[in-house]
């Protein structure tokens, strides 16, 4: 998926600067991370700015009490979401790693599915999960914290079983191809059959093939969308990307748009 820039993973200076950031995982990583990111914030989310998306990935999110991050007050994973979700966001710090589609499963060991549309605790989706929270709540700086929650998932990589082929293929495909593809014949594209597709993604997915799909095509309408109005501000056409993106007709695309996003593609744009 299109995850936008990226900033390295060392931040300096120490301190976690108010906002949201994504964080470009270390090479031995990027197989199974998407990104590591951070949230600092002061203020109440906003209803109608402040919401996250589907996306396909699970996240592993340790929440620190106060702004200052001062001591860590939650640890959670938040399972593939199949609608948006207003983020629950008071005066703390947030540090997470956002697992690529299909990967948190071999580093937690909990089918993908039972946490769909679900937040967590963290020391309930793994058996040893104590000496991971305990470490990350020790560290006394920014910098420190975000470094132990990179060696808490690459400690649980580093012992985790491979992916089957068909699900890594296939997910692949659905983010290649932007989610505007024959689901029904995916299966059959891989080698195996539907039902063997549909168990395998619901225990490394957590979503079938078909959501995912639905998920990434929106994704990339969005990405359309944001190239668009940054290059010709006044001249969106939302029929463009949905002929593009292989939507059979409009309503099509905003039913398929306002399930994921929560909102209709004009009331995006505002």
């Amino acid at each position: 998926m299109d995850l936008g820039k990226m900033e390295p993973l060392v931040i300096a200076p120490d301190v976690i600067p108010l906002g949201y950031a994504e964080h470009a995982p270390p090479d031995d990583l990027v197989p199974y991370v998407a990104c590591f990111w951070t949230g600092r914030s002061t203020t109440p989310p906003d209803p109608r700015r402040d919401r996250v998306l589907p996306d396909g990935c699970v996240d592993v999110i340790f929440a620190f009490d106060d702004a200052q991050g001062t001591r860590l007050a939650e640890a959670m994973a938040v399972g593939p979401m199949t609608k948006p979700i207003i983020p629950e966001r008071e005066s703390r710090l947030y540090i997470g790693a956002r697992f690529k589609p299909g990967r948190a499963f071999i580093a937690f060991g909990i089918p993908a599915t039972e946490l769909l549309d679900e937040r967590v605790a963290y020391d309930a989706v793994t058996l040893d999960a104590l000496p991971d929270i305990d470490a990350i709540a020790a560290a006394s700086t920014d910098m420190e914290r975000l470094r132990r929650v990179v060696d808490a998932v690459r400690r649980r990589l580093a012992r985790a079983g491979a992916v089957p082929t068909s699900v890594r293929v296939a997910v692949r495909h659905i983010i290649s191809m932007r989610g505007n593809l024959r689901v029904a014949s995916l299966a059959t594209e891989i080698g195996i059959t539907r039902q063997q597709l549909a168990r395998q993604f619901a225990m490394h997915v957590g979503v079938s093939p078909k959501m995912l799909a639905r998920v990434v095509r929106t994704q990339a309408a969005l990405a359309r969308a944001d190239a668009a109005r940054a290059a010709y501000p006044r001249a969106l056409d939302w029929s463009a990307i949905a002929y593009d993106l292989g939507y059979y007709d409009q309503p099509h695309f905003i039913d398929d748009f306002k399930s994921i996003t929560g909102v209709t593609p004009g009331d995006w744009v505002k």
